[in-house]
């Protein structure tokens, strides 16, 4: 049996490609949100200082 160039290009039906991922959650990096004197992940997104040491992290300026 031949197959055309196109045919390898179609996606398989919906119900042969398994669940869609989930959209949301936690972005991709999250570098800003780490404390540059311990290393601790901020317990908040828009927190200015780090709940372990009191360092402030590194979106929130000087």
């Amino acid at each position: 049996m031949k197959t055309r160039a196109h045919d390898a290009e179609v996606p398989p039906p919906a119900a042969d490609r398994g669940p869609e991922p989930a959209e949301g959650g936690e972005p991709a990096c999250l570098l800003h949100l780490v404390c540059p004197d311990c290393g601790r992940l901020a317990d908040e997104r828009g927190a200015r200082t780090c709940s372990r040491c009191g360092a402030p992290l590194p979106d929130s300026g000087p």
